[in-house]
């Protein structure tokens, strides 16, 4: 357990901070973006979290998977000082995907009035069975550095891929790269 909550850490945590420091450097603009970006992040690890602890049902992540991406991803598009024709064709598409999950997931009868409330994943219950996690203490820490902030981390990582703002200067080097390999 303890190599996968490293792991887990690592991948959250070091990989960005090596990318970002060792490797390609953003600029002025992109830290802007990621700043604002952090308080939507901030936000929805808050809710999953507290909410999860309040009504003992850790699947508020789930009722939130399909739906934050498109958040995040129109976040980022209106963040850029310009429109991006390439981020809104992204924006959209996430969107239409978005959609389709969050409809399909709804049709089980994931989503009522009282948000709190719907049926757990059962792998929540069953991890909660294991050595260590029967422990109020350390349910509550694996729900907020895991289960809360490990899924939409890792989504906002994702979602930085698709930025314009992130793929300029990579689609620049590639672009001349080709160009020369073309030696044009």
């Amino acid at each position: 357990m303890l190599l996968t909550i490293l792991l887990l850490i690592f991948t959250v945590v070091v990989v960005p901070f090596v990318c970002l420091n060792f490797g390609y450097t953003p600029n002025e603009l992109q830290y802007e973006i990621l700043h604002q970006m952090s308080y939507t992040v901030g936000i929805v690890i808050a809710y999953c979290f507290i909410v999860g602890e309040l009504s003992r049902n850790n699947s508020q992540v789930d009722k939130l998977w399909s739906i934050v991406p498109i958040l995040y991803t129109w976040q980022m598009t209106l963040l850029a000082p310009e429109v991006s024709e390439k981020m809104v064709f992204m924006s959209i598409l996430v969107t239409i995907w978005g959609a389709r999950l969050t409809f399909n997931f709804a049709r089980r009868g994931a989503y009522t009035w009282r948000f709190w409330a719907g049926e757990e994943d059962y792998r929540w219950e069953e991890l909660r069975k294991r050595p260590g996690f029967n422990n109020n203490f350390i349910w509550a820490i694996f729900n907020l550095f895991f289960i809360s902030t490990f899924a939409f981390s890792f989504l906002c990582q994702f979602q930085c891929r698709f930025s314009d703002s992130f793929l300029c200067k990579l689609h620049e080097r590639l672009s001349q790269r080709v160009l020369q390999c073309c030696g044009l």
